[in-house]
């Protein structure tokens, strides 16, 4: 009896097929993505725009990896993980292939597709790439560029310098001639970018390839609160990217995160969400009419506390099964 009734509440949950989340997101003060580094001058990621305007940008890859952390850190804990994923390798299967051969030995394609997603949450949410048998798994979580819009953002290269004093009274070194006793040993000079924006970003989760073995595409993670429980904790991930978004250089230019707003888009049957571009003015107006002709569910938000209230009602959703004839 009280198996039916669970059944019976699972049933009438709300399934989801795909969510799209729409921001605006101001970050100040930060550098959480950089070209590299020429002598003593970091450089700042720059994109172009289709009209050819330059402006700032943080990568889709520093975004994934930040979802990717917040996901490993929770399962780290309970031991969900293969062996390259517990130590954050990015190789992930392929590193598990490679440490323990003979459990991937003799195995066709589809057996090993299925061992990598069942084994390991991060394989699964986040993808692999196996080299040898070739099986790839894309990431069930895909984010664009987060872009500065155009005149609305700022940067600037501040110099700053390292000191090392060595012990006072120490006589100087035959190669620092002229220095005097307590002097700095040492001064290195360094040039570090810090940027302000507003920043349009695009981000698609896909809850129904959660467990899902696409080689024969059946659900290698066949149980129903397994695959409820990887899909809560890609919407914890997210929750927890926006609350505090990480990167290069935080050390020290720990994002000042200012504002957010949005649209949450939530296909309930299979049906692909629409992505409008936030760098758009009317992006959310354009996302609303949109999800109305093909029966989308849209949840505006308006800061961070009622961007969070959408995402923990959506943990009561539960991922959309695909059904073969």
């Amino acid at each position: 009896m009280a198996q039916k009734k669970q059944k019976k509440r699972q049933e009438q949950k709300k399934t989801v097929f795909e969510i799209g989340i729409l921001a605006r997101v101001t970050w100040n003060l930060h550098s959480l993505n950089n070209e590299g580094t020429l002598g003593n001058v970091t450089e700042p990621r720059v994109v172009v725009l289709a009209d050819g305007t330059k402006t700032d940008g943080v990568s889709g890859e520093m975004l994934k990896h930040i979802h990717a952390f917040w996901c490993w850190v929770e399962q780290v804990q309970q031991g969900n993980l293969c062996s390259a994923c517990k130590i954050l390798d990015p190789r992930r299967a392929d590193r598990d292939r490679q440490q323990q051969p003979g459990s991937w030995r003799g195995q066709n394609n589809e057996r090993l597709y299925a061992k990598a997603v069942r084994q390991c949450v991060l394989c699964d949410l986040h993808g692999f790439l196996v080299q040898k048998p070739p099986i790839s798994r894309s990431s069930t979580a895909e984010f664009g560029w987060a872009v500065a819009l155009r005149t609305q953002s700022h940067r600037d290269i501040h110099t700053h310098a390292r000191h090392f004093m060595g012990e006072r009274g120490q006589p100087a070194a035959p190669e620092e001639p002229g220095r005097r006793e307590g002097e700095p040993h040492a001064q290195m000079l360094y040039h570090r970018p810090t940027r302000s924006g507003v920043y349009a970003l695009v981000t698609l989760y896909q809850p129904w390839r959660i467990g899902l073995n696409e080689v024969n595409y059946t659900y290698a993670v066949n149980n129903n609160r397994k695959r409820s429980a990887r899909y809560q904790l890609g919407l914890r991930a997210y929750e927890n990217l926006f609350k505090r978004p990480d990167g290069a250089m935080t050390s020290t230019r720990l994002p000042h995160v200012e504002a957010i707003e949005g649209i949450v888009l939530v296909a309930t049957r299979a049906v692909p969400v629409p992505l409008p571009s936030p760098i758009r003015d009317d992006y959310v107006q354009r996302a609303e009419e949109l999800a109305s002709l093909q029966d989308i569910e849209a949840k505006p938000f308006s800061d961070l506390v009622s961007l969070a209230k959408v995402l923990r009602e959506l943990r009561s959703y539960v991922p959309f099964r695909l059904q073969r004839a």
